[in-house]
């Protein structure tokens, strides 16, 4: 028979292979298409990635200055450590958000088969996530340890040359995700700072008396343009229960002079930026429902009794199930 001669066996193999990728095609054009149309969509319409803006995501975490005081070991001298550090509470929770936002490998292998073969449009490439360092506030001319005598505090409103270094830092048109309160994440100071008829939030951590007392307070509008004032602190000691703790999520669209798209993910406590940065992982896709590509600015407080320094995922999903969002009222 003709199929059991070489040139048969030769043809059947061609034929297979031809199969094989068309199927293979076929199926790689249903699921991207899918995937498109029930993940990727949604969340590039939330982070405002196409047209102008590239998938390509930076996460910046807190750069926490370091000075030169040592740690002690089994010898006599102090051996230290100076410079920038992450804070290792935002990394975890920052690589958990860049694993939820970036494509899929899978996803990404059959993008490039359906690159190559010419079916998909370039302006679904991939989404990738970086996290990075936020711009250092501390610089040493020579290089070695800043004196703590010596440091001064940045003046990031005006022109200095930290604040232009957070401007160039956001000047490249994208996604910037700031993980960190104000006090070590300069990004995010930066961003609050130079806010314009936005909803603004300001941390603080002592009351109008000086005591320790941490809070936020928020500076808001209303549908007729003008501002709305709203201040939230702790409990009193006299409540009952854990001392209330707060975090914001922050969407700004269309920022600085290469109008980007940044979100804010803070906390006062470290739990609370973990919270802030797991609430956009994981529920990204109800905030994209409510408010679609439009901006928004979330308050949430929850009750934090035990403070952790370094909050695991499971940490993180306990605590949000008991967060209540105060704002907008």
């Amino acid at each position: 028979m003709f199929w059991q001669s070489i040139t048969g066996q030769l043809l059947v193999g061609i034929f297979a292979n031809l199969l094989f990728v068309l199927v293979l095609t076929a199926i790689g054009i249903v699921y991207v298409r899918a995937v498109l149309t029930r993940r990727s969509r949604p969340l590039r319409r939330l982070l405002g990635v196409g047209g102008r803006l590239p998938g390509s995501i930076q996460i910046l975490v807190s750069s926490i200055y370091v000075i030169k005081g040592g740690t002690l070991g089994v010898r006599v001298q102090r051996t230290g450590f100076y410079g920038p550090v992450m804070n290792q509470g935002e990394y975890v929770a920052a690589l958990r958000l860049a694993e939820a936002i970036q494509t899929r490998p899978a996803a990404r292998l059959l993008r490039a088969l359906l690159d190559q073969l010419g079916l998909l449009d370039a302006v679904h490439d991939p989404l990738d996530c970086s996290i990075v360092f936020s711009p250092q506030y501390v610089e040493s001319p020579d290089g070695e340890a800043v004196d703590p005598q010596q440091y001064t505090v940045p003046d990031m409103s005006g022109n200095g040359e930290v604040a232009e270094r957070m401007l160039r830092a956001l000047a490249t048109p994208g996604v910037y995700i700031l993980v960190g309160g104000p006090v070590y994440n300069a990004a995010v100071h930066y961003v609050l700072t130079h806010l314009r008829e936005r909803t603004r939030f300001r941390f603080q951590v002592h009351d109008a008396a000086g005591s320790p007392a941490r809070g936020i307070a928020v500076s808001g509008y209303r549908q007729d343009g003008t501002e709305e004032f709203f201040r939230h602190l702790p409990d009193r000691p006299e409540h009952p229960g854990p001392a209330s703790d707060y975090f914001v999520v922050q969407k700004i669209s269309r920022f600085g002079p290469g109008e980007s798209t940044v979100f804010l993910c803070s906390g006062l406590s470290s739990i609370g930026t973990a919270m802030a940065v797991g609430l956009l992982a994981t529920r990204w896709e109800d905030l994209e429902r409510e408010f679609h590509a439009e901006d928004f600015a979330l308050l949430y407080r929850f009750g934090n009794g035990r403070d952790v320094a370094v909050p695991t995922a499971q940490d993180v999903d306990i605590a949000l199930a008991t967060a209540e969002r105060i704002w907008p009222r």
